[in-house]
C-alpha cells in the first residue's frame, strides 16, 4: 500500500513569502488556517483553509501568504503510495488540488490534534487519519470533472470573509442571485457537505483560532463566532475538531 513520511503542521507568518524552490520528493499539504498564493507549472492560484495540494518532486513553486498567514498540515508519499494514487486514475504531474473540502479539513484537524497530543499512539493514528485523507482526495480528484460556476466560487467567498452572519438559506441565495433549492444542491455538489454544515465548520475554525491565539472566554468565542451558546458551540466543536474546545485549547499552550 505504501507510507508517508515526515507528517507535521507548520505555521507560515502573515504577508510572508516563500522563494521559488523545489524539493527532491513530493509533498501533499492541506491548508487548516489562512489562505496563500502559489505559482506553480505557470499557474497561480489562491487556496484556502480545505485545499489540500499536492506538488510533485522537483517542481518549483513559490508561495506569498495572506493578511492572517496560514497554518497547514504537511507529509510525503512515498513511491509505492504514489503509484496507487496514479493507477486510480489521479495524474500527479498536473500537481492536482481539491478547492474548499470540508471533509478533507475535518480530516486535518484531527491530525493535527493526533500530533499535538504526542503520546505514544499519535503517530500511528495521525498515519491512519493521514491515509483516510489522502484516499478521500484521490476519490474527489478522480470525480472533479470541472471548477465550480464563478457565481458559486463567489459565495463560497462571502461566506469565509464572515461566517458568524446569521443569514438565511434565502438570503445566501440572493446573493448567489439563484433559487435557493438550486443554490443548495450545488453547493453540496461542488464541496462535499450542506451549505450550513460548511459554515458551521468555518466558525469552528474561527473559534479554533481565537482559542489557540487569545485568552477570551470559551462563551464569548462561541457567540461572537456565530454560536447561539456554549453547548451548540461544544457540539459543533467536538464534531468538528474531535475534542471539546477547553481540550483544544489546553492541547494548544
Amino acid at each position: 500500500m505504501g507510507g508517508i513520511s515526515q507528517l507535521h503542521v507548520s505555521g507560515y507568518a502573515p504577508r510572508s513569502i516563500m522563494d521559488a524552490h523545489e524539493h527532491d520528493e513530493a509533498w501533499l499539504c492541506l491548508v487548516l488556517e489562512g489562505s496563500y498564493e502559489e505559482r506553480i507549472r505557470s499557474r497561480t492560484h489562491e487556496h484556502r483553509a480545505g485545499d489540500l495540494l499536492y506538488c510533485p518532486e522537483l517542481t518549483t513553486h513559490q508561495q506569498s501568504f495572506g493578511d492572517d498567514g496560514a497554518r497547514k498540515v504537511l507529509f510525503a508519499p512515498d513511491d509505492s503510495l504514489q503509484d496507487v494514487l496514479s493507477e486510480g486514475g489521479v495524474r500527479l504531474a498536473d500537481a492536482p488540488f481539491v478547492r474548499g473540502s470540508r471533509p478533507l479539513l475535518a480530516l486535518g484537524h484531527r491530525l493535527a490534534t493526533e500530533l499535538e497530543l504526542a503520546d505514544p499512539f499519535s503517530q500511528m493514528a495521525a498515519q491512519g487519519i493521514a491515509l483516510e485523507l489522502i484516499a478521500t482526495w484521490a476519490r474527489a480528484r478522480r470525480e472533479a470533472r470541472r471548477e465550480p460556476p464563478v457565481w458559486l466560487r463567489r459565495l463560497r467567498d462571502v461566506l469565509h470573509e464572515d461566517p458568524s452572519a446569521a443569514l438565511s438559506q434565502e438570503a445566501w441565495a440572493a446573493v448567489a442571485g439563484r433559487h435557493p433549492v438550486h443554490v443548495s444542491r450545488a453547493f453540496r455538489a461542488a464541496y462535499g457537505v450542506p451549505m450550513g454544515e460548511y459554515v458551521r465548520q468555518l466558525r469552528v475554525e474561527s473559534a479554533a483560532r481565537l482559542l489557540r491565539e487569545t485568552r477570551q472566554s470559551v462563551l464569548d468565542i462561541a457567540l461572537g463566532c456565530g454560536f447561539t451558546g456554549a453547548a451548540q458551540f461544544s457540539r459543533s466543536f467536538r464534531a468538528v475538531m474531535g475534542c471539546s474546545p477547553s481540550q483544544f485549547r489546553a492541547s494548544s499552550r
